[in-house]
């Protein structure tokens, strides 16, 4: 998730408004486009697998009992 928000912040402050008002930001870490299409391809079979099984997990649903 930090990931995506660094890449997708610095081609938004890049307009000319925005960057006048707050600066404009370059991301610390550039990956190749192939990656990143991996990287989005995991986190959507990672979501729809944990959607399809609707089962109980204790780090993301919270505490038990």
């Amino acid at each position: 998730m930090a990931l995506l928000i660094s890449q997708l912040i610095e081609p938004v402050t890049q307009v000319e408004p925005i960057s006048q008002h707050i600066g404009t930001f370059t991301s610390p870490v550039r990956l190749p486009v192939v990656l990143n299409i991996l990287i989005g391809v995991g986190a959507v079979a990672a979501s729809m697998e944990r959607a399809l099984r609707l089962r109980f997990g204790w780090l993301l649903d919270g505490k038990s009992g």
